[in-house]
C-alpha cells in the first residue's frame, strides 16, 4: 500500500517538473504579442510623434514655412528651428496677408437702406458697423474684424439677433510677408506648430510647402 502511495506521489511530481521546466520552451509575452499581431514597446521606445502631423518631404528635404507678417514672429521660429538644430534662411516677399475673420453683410439695395441697417444695429449694440464704399448700388455694411473666430461668431449672432444674415469671410490683403526656408534631413523634423504661435497670442496661418512651390 506504502509503495503505491510512494509511486502516485512519484508520478505527481515528474509531471508537474515536466509542465514547469521543459514543455513550456516559449515565453507568455511573446505568445501575447503574437497573437495580437503588435510588438509591445516601452514609452522610451517608441518613436516620436512628429510635431505638426507628418510633413511629406520633397526630394531635396528642403520646406517652406510661412508666410509671416511680422519679422519678430519669423526671428522667433527661426530661434526655435536651430533649437532642433536646423538651419534656417529667411527671405522676404511680397504675398497674401491674412488680417482677421471679416463679418459682413452685403446685397443691400442702396445707401439710404444702409443706413437704416446701420442705425439697427447700433440699438442692438454694434457700434463699429459702417458702410464700404460702392458706387450706391448693392452696399456692403462691415460688422466687425476679428482675430478670434468665437469673437466673430458672437457678432455674427448679434446680428442674427435683428433678423439680419451676415456671414464670415476670411479677410487679406497683399503685404510684405517672410518665409523660412529648411533642409529637414531625417531623423530632423519641424518642431511643434503651436511653439511657432505668435507673441501675445497672434494668430498665425502658417503654411509647410516645398520650397520649389514656396518660390525660393
Amino acid at each position: 500500500m506504502k509503495l503505491a502511495i510512494y509511486l502516485l506521489l512519484f508520478a505527481n511530481l515528474a509531471w508537474y517538473g515536466w509542465t514547469q521546466w521543459i514543455a513550456p520552451s516559449q515565453d507568455p509575452a511573446a505568445t501575447t504579442s503574437a497573437a495580437t499581431g503588435k510588438n509591445l514597446l516601452l514609452a522610451h521606445e517608441a518613436a516620436p510623434t512628429p510635431a505638426g502631423g507628418a510633413t511629406d518631404l520633397p526630394r531635396d528635404n528642403c520646406l517652406s514655412l510661412g508666410p509671416f507678417i511680422d519679422l519678430t514672429d519669423a526671428a522667433r521660429a527661426s530661434t526655435l528651428l536651430r533649437e532642433s538644430e536646423l538651419e534656417p534662411r529667411q527671405r522676404a516677399g511680397e504675398g497674401e496677408v491674412w488680417r482677421g475673420y471679416w463679418v459682413t453683410l452685403g446685397g443691400i439695395p442702396d445707401r439710404a437702406a444702409a443706413s437704416d441697417v446701420i442705425a439697427r444695429l447700433r440699438r442692438a449694440g454694434v457700434q463699429d458697423a459702417y458702410a464700404m464704399p460702392a458706387d450706391g448700388s448693392d452696399v456692403t455694411i462691415s460688422l466687425g474684424l476679428f482675430s478670434e473666430r468665437q469673437r466673430a461668431l458672437r457678432r455674427l449672432d448679434d446680428a442674427k439677433a435683428i433678423g439680419l444674415d451676415p456671414r464670415i469671410v476670411d479677410r487679406e490683403r497683399m503685404g510684405r510677408v517672410y518665409w523660412i526656408d529648411v533642409d529637414v534631413v531625417p531623423p530632423r523634423e519641424l518642431p511643434d506648430a503651436a511653439r511657432l504661435q505668435g507673441e501675445g497670442g497672434r494668430i498665425l496661418r502658417l503654411e509647410v510647402k516645398p520650397c520649389s512651390e514656396a518660390g525660393a
